[in-house]
């Protein structure tokens, strides 16, 4: 076949990139879900600090999870298998046999290669789906969380993002196949466990689980991670120049607060709205009341990133004026894990009948 467009795929805008690809594909397949119960039971919330004295910046954060499909799959009960290492043109073809059999296809892309999307920088871990392709035109036409309806993108451009390898995560032309049956978990089940879940991945425990090396970044990840950040922060004025701690404070802002976080709050917030949207189905006000407390912790996130925007010109004051804020960030977040952590352990209780 020379082009083929899956009709029947329907696409709405989003918070971030892969909650939003997740929500439409089991849509897809006959499955509705919030984008919010999708970063949820994807147990989407985590916190990336990475260091790496050969990129520019030097300094890099993330505040969600590496493998959000892996968990969402675990926690509903269908299968995902992420295909990687292909060369471009064979991993295209693959997309397409997908494609001929009415089957759209999620990957991971560069935001800024897609031209219909003009980012100003590299994040080679979006999440897009292809639904169409047309070899004549020599476009393929992606669902992408940031735009409203489906987007035209041409194979030059779909070729660079798809086998760019920036970080936090290489590309490496990567596509999914995604295996989603009938029944899947309910929801009363799959919630419970991704809490227990993400309360264990972010909480502190032993540092070799939580620091490891990236290529030549040496990234830490949940508390230990926030911890470290908050700690290395009022340094940086002595360990960078201004030009670099400015480009710091922009990175930030961008990688926390302007890209698809959930609507802003480092991903904070959404993941507060899951849990209120977790309360009811599970009749569980304190699970709304900790969803109360992410998001007020998503406004201190969004604070301290419009602080660093706002005063990026000078470096060294933006990061003075948020060395409390980050502090703030750690203490609240370190309490409100903790806090996840006995509720999902009490309902757990509740469910075995140990009460």
């Amino acid at each position: 076949m020379s082009k083929a467009f899956v009709g029947q795929y329907k696409h709405s805008p989003g918070g971030h990139c892969s909650s939003t690809a997740m929500r439409d594909l089991l849509s897809f397949y006959g499955h509705a879900f919030t984008e919010e119960m999708i970063f949820g039971l994807g147990c989407g919330i985590d916190f990336i600090y990475l260091r790496d004295s050969s990129m520019n910046p030097p300094v890099y954060i993330g505040g969600r999870v590496y493998d959000l499909e892996g968990n969402l799959a675990r926690s509903l009960g269908f299968k995902i298998e992420a295909v990687s290492g292909l060369g471009s043109e064979e991993s295209f073809k693959e997309i397409k046999k997908m494609l001929d059999q009415g089957i759209p296809v999620m990957v991971l892309a560069d935001v800024y290669y897609l031209d219909y999307l003009r980012a100003k920088v590299h994040f080679s871990a979006h999440r897009i789906v292809i639904v169409g392709y047309d070899d004549k035109r020599k476009v393929a036409y992606v669902a992408d969380n940031d735009r409203d309806s489906i987007q035209e993108c041409s194979y030059e451009s779909l070729n660079k993002a798809r086998s760019s390898s920036f970080v936090p995560q290489p590309a490496d032309n990567t596509f999914y196949q995604i295996f989603v049956p009938e029944k899947i978990e309910s929801l009363d089940r799959a919630i419970p466990s991704a809490l227990l879940w993400t309360a264990k991945n972010n909480l502190e425990k032993d540092p070799r689980q939580t620091v490891f090396n990236f290529g030549n970044a040496l990234v830490s990840k949940g508390l230990i991670g926030l911890k470290k950040f908050a700690t290395e922060m009022p340094h940086w004025k002595n360990e960078f120049n201004a030009e670099t701690l400015t480009l710091i404070c922009k990175s930030i802002y961008v990688s926390a607060e302007k890209g698809g976080t959930g609507y802003g709050g480092n991903f904070r917030r959404i993941y507060g709205r899951f849990l209120k949207e977790s309360a009811h189905v599970l009749n569980n006000p304190s699970l709304g009341e900790l969803g109360e407390e992410f998001i007020e912790i998503g406004n201190l996130w969004t604070h301290m990133c419009l602080t660093l925007k706002e005063k990026s010109a000078n470096g060294a004051e933006a990061i003075e004026s948020c060395e409390s804020i980050a502090s703030e960030i750690y203490q609240r977040e370190r309490e409100a894990f903790s806090m996840l952590e006995r509720i999902a352990k009490d309902i757990q209780r509740e469910d075995d009948g140990s009460f």
